[in-house]
């Protein structure tokens, strides 16, 4: 297994949205993810590990929400899993969204199998 960038460089939207989707047949652990606040003002950050609905994509809730937490501005912030958040069916995913769109970029790190 071989430690990968899971998502390309992307801005988190304002409204929950899916940053990373598990494909079918495979097998992801999240390994870290990044988050850097490049706007003026503070941005609050919210993300979710949402589990499958029958094969489409979930909804995220308070139920499935690992991280919030307000951003400083230029502030970068790493969250670092020891074992790995782990997606096995088609359409886990990581969601998230922040105060305003286009302002926190994310980059998520880890291994597919």
């Amino acid at each position: 297994m071989v430690i990968t960038r899971l998502a390309e460089a992307a801005q988190l939207p304002n409204s929950a949205g899916t940053l990373y989707a598990n494909e079918s047949g495979t097998k992801t652990w999240v390994k870290e993810i990044i988050l850097f606040n490049a706007n003026t003002t503070a941005e609050v950050v919210r993300l979710y590990n949402v589990p499958d609905s029958a094969g489409s994509a979930g909804t995220a809730a308070a139920a499935n929400q690992f991280f919030e937490r307000t951003l400083a501005t230029l502030e970068t912030v790493i969250i670092s899993f020891a074992v790995g958040l782990v997606l096995e069916d088609h359409n886990d995913t990581i969601q998230g969204y922040t105060t305003t769109a286009s302002k926190v970029t994310y980059m998520i790190m880890g291994a597919t199998e």
